[in-house]
């Protein structure tokens, strides 16, 4: 940890032996775009697999966090898509108005984005954002950028989830599950307090890791990209046991974080499972895991997770 990294402790609620946030970024990933541009404007089809992830969660008495790119916000569908995830008792938080990177030079733009994006929330959806997820994911998470610090907290974050330290991924089958006890919490000196995402994201694992065949999926961007999925396809740049071996390596992350009692932050993606698991398997498996434990696993919201983090 960098020396002028403050450390943070995390306090578990009495009972609770791991507390694990799983977040998803809603966004309509540039990756999976045919200009390449990433935004918020949730198409419906997407739409509906949310509201089935929310449907699982809810089966199991779990709140899901969702993090949602402001410039969906402008348009009608999107905001009463997202006034529904909120009234079903899930949390939703700022991503930015344009997937803008936290890390950015354009310090003002920053500014201006954080700003726009929770007038958006507020107007539109009643509600106030106080968990910022940093487009992107950054191996150095925001150090040496105080100005981009001051600016988020100038807009009302005291917490950030933006770090991702690239070293947790390997080659198939090496990547670490060890993200909760390697990438801890930690606070800047100017106070602001970054959780960084602690494990391989979706998308890393089935478009990076696990990817086959780039000319495929580019193919299948350009002619495809951003429109609904037909029933029973498969993406044909992943490897077959890729989504199995997805399952079976959150589930390791989980067993390591309850075996020494820590909290843990996974980042997921609606459009990435949508086409990647487009039966929603990945969702109800893990949960179930979850739930099996002997003594009580919470898989909470980012909320719930930051409330119970104290700087030393």
């Amino acid at each position: 940890m960098p020396n002028d990294h403050i450390p943070v402790d995390v306090r578990l609620p009495k009972g609770v032996r791991c507390a694990i946030a799983l977040t998803y970024d809603t966004d309509m990933a540039g990756g999976y775009a045919p200009d390449g541009i990433c935004h918020g404007r949730t198409m419906p089809a997407l739409q509906e697999y949310i509201m089935r992830l929310c449907g699982t969660a809810e089966q199991f008495g779990v709140r899901l966090q969702f993090f949602q790119i402001g410039n969906g916000l402008v348009l009608p569908d999107v905001v009463e898509h997202v006034r529904q995830v909120l009234q079903r008792g899930h949390a939703v938080d700022s991503h930015t108005y344009s997937h803008l990177p936290l890390i950015t030079k354009e310090v003002a733009q920053l500014g201006e984005e954080l700003a726009l994006t929770n007038q958006l929330f507020e107007e539109k959806l009643g509600w106030k954002s106080t968990v910022l997820r940093g487009p992107g994911g950054y191996q150095n998470g925001l150090d040496g950028l105080p100005e981009n610090q001051r600016v988020i907290l100038k807009n009302g974050f005291k917490w950030v989830s933006g770090r991702f330290n690239g070293n947790l991924l390997g080659r198939r089958g090496a990547t670490s599950t060890e993200g909760p006890a390697l990438e801890p919490p930690y606070a800047y000196p100017t106070g602001l307090i970054e959780f960084p995402i602690q494990a391989a994201t979706d998308r890393t694992w089935f478009d990076t890791l696990r990817c086959v065949s780039p000319e495929a999926w580019t193919q299948w961007r350009k002619e495809c990209g951003h429109k609904p999925i037909p029933k029973g396809w498969r993406a044909p740049w992943t490897d077959k046991d890729a989504l199995d071996d997805w399952i079976r390596y959150n589930q390791a992350v989980a067993d390591f974080a309850y075996e020494r009692r820590l909290a843990c932050c996974l980042c997921w993606h609606p459009y990435s499972h949508y086409v990647h698991d487009p039966d929603n398997r990945a969702l109800p498996a893990f949960l179930a895991h979850c739930a099996a434990k002997t003594e009580k696993v919470w898989v909470c919201t980012m909320r719930d997770l930051v409330e119970m983090c104290v700087s030393q």
